[in-house]
């Protein structure tokens, strides 16, 4: 079993609900990936393995809460 983890996904600019916006997920690369696309199917960006690495910092994102 893969070492859990935690997985930052970012959105498009041109996302109509969630630009400038990312989620974080906890699992192995694919875990993660796979409840991404669970939640939101394609319509998303990045997966990055830090905050840092996806930008939230820079780019003033903002975590989706749901």
């Amino acid at each position: 079993m893969s070492e859990t983890e935690k997985w930052w996904f970012t959105f498009g600019v041109d996302h109509p609900q969630h630009s400038m916006h990312y989620v974080v997920i906890e699992g192995s690369w694919g875990e993660a990936r796979g409840e991404m696309i669970k939640r939101y199917g394609h319509k998303w960006s990045h997966q990055y393995a830090s905050a840092e690495a996806a930008g939230v910092e820079r780019y003033n994102l903002h975590e989706v809460t749901e």
